[in-house]
């Protein structure tokens, strides 16, 4: 500490900034040739000087603890303080300073043979401390680290003192390294077999699933195929049994129903001719051609006794016949249809064989066709 009270030698220091360089010469003859190099400095009220606030006298900034002069208690927090300009003025009480450049007298205390000290902080890194000496990687740097010398007490031995090089490589790192690595390895292989076994046990799960799956399926598909089994067989002895109680009933019906047929036909006659029911019935349907019309005359001649009666029915049996077949003229107006529809009326009025097998003569065809 060096107390400067004429202001007239400290004035070189005005209006200079924070790590600028001054030339000492003003200060008095012991200073010269000296040249110190401003580091910081404090206010009359004790605000320190801070870098990047360009002003000489004090002001109230926003800090957040990244910049200095305030640390927050938590992250993110800011603080409005007051804090000391950049650039000397008439109001600093202090001046922070470094020796740049040495004059030719030695200052007291600072310079002197006896306030020489050894440096005690060398690097502790082992590539700071090569790139320090310029040593290569086989160079041993243990050697080469700063170190002290601490006397003994009472007789005791000198003790010698060096901090601790950090990233050095030794033989206990190599084999601390070869071990982590070893572990690693098992590590990695275990994990891999574990999942290897997981994979195939979720393999099999899924198997089992599937297969379960399948087989209730399969199970649910017969059932239901046993149900419609069931269902259709009992549907067919249901109608087995209904059969069984209808048939009977059917042919007594029929054997009731057909002897009545036979024995009480009915005809219709026309001068001494006799004609039945049925054959009118047959001939309606037949719509072919007239040779198909041929063979309904044969079928339709039965044998009948010339000697049989002529009831006053059968006129109007005579008109309704044609009167069914005329619908079939309307609808169908072309000549095939009254092609086929002749050989209607030709049967409807032909006259039937005696029962002695001859023809009829040509008179009666005549007078049946009037």
């Amino acid at each position: 500490m060096i107390e400067v009270d004429d202001e007239k030698k400290w004035r070189c220091f005005l209006e200079k900034r924070l790590n600028e360089d001054v030339p000492a010469d003003t200060l008095g003859d012991e200073f010269k040739g000296y040249v110190f190099k401003i580091t910081g400095g404090y206010d009359k009220q004790g605000f320190p000087c801070m870098q990047g606030v360009m002003l000489n006298h004090r002001v109230r900034i926003l800090l957040d603890g990244r910049t200095g002069q305030y640390t927050p208690k938590r992250h993110g927090c800011r603080k409005r303080k007051s804090v000391r300009g950049c650039i000397i003025g008439m109001d600093m009480s202090c001046i922070n300073v470094s020796i740049i450049k040495r004059g030719p007298i030695d200052l007291p205390k600072l310079t002197e043979e006896s306030a020489k000290r050894p440096n005690t902080r060398g690097p502790k890194r082992a590539n700071k401390i090569r790139k320090a000496w310029g040593l290569g990687k086989k160079d041993d740097v243990r050697q080469y680290v700063v170190k002290r010398v601490i006397p003994g007490k009472n007789g005791k031995k000198d003790r010698v003192k060096s901090p601790k090089i950090q990233r050095l490589i030794t033989p206990v790192v190599k084999q601390r390294r070869r071990r982590i690595e070893r572990l690693e390895k098992k590590h990695r292989e275990k994990s891999r077999k574990e999942a290897a076994d997981y994979a195939n046990l979720l393999k099999q799960i899924r198997a089992q699933k599937r297969a379960a799956l399948l087989s209730k399926r399969r199970n649910e598909n017969r059932s239901k195929l046993s149900e419609k089994l069931s269902t259709t067989k009992k549907a067919a002895e249901a109608e087995k049994k209904a059969e069984t109680t209808t048939k009977p009933t059917e042919t007594t019906k029929k054997t009731t129903s057909e002897p009545t047929k036979k024995a009480t036909p009915t005809t219709e006659t026309k001068k001494g001719v006799t004609k039945p029911t049925n054959l009118a019935k047959k001939a309606e349907p037949v719509k072919g051609t007239t040779k198909t019309a041929e063979p309904t005359k044969k079928a339709s001649e039965p044998k009948t006794t010339a000697k049989s009666s002529e009831p006053k029915k059968a006129e109007p049996a005579k008109t309704s016949e044609p009167k069914k077949a005329e619908p079939a003229k309307t609808t169908k107006p072309s000549e095939p249809t009254k092609k086929t529809s002749e050989p209607t009326k030709t049967t409807a009025k032909t006259t039937t064989k005696p029962a002695t097998g001859t023809k009829p003569a040509g008179g009666a065809q005549k007078g049946g066709k009037k």
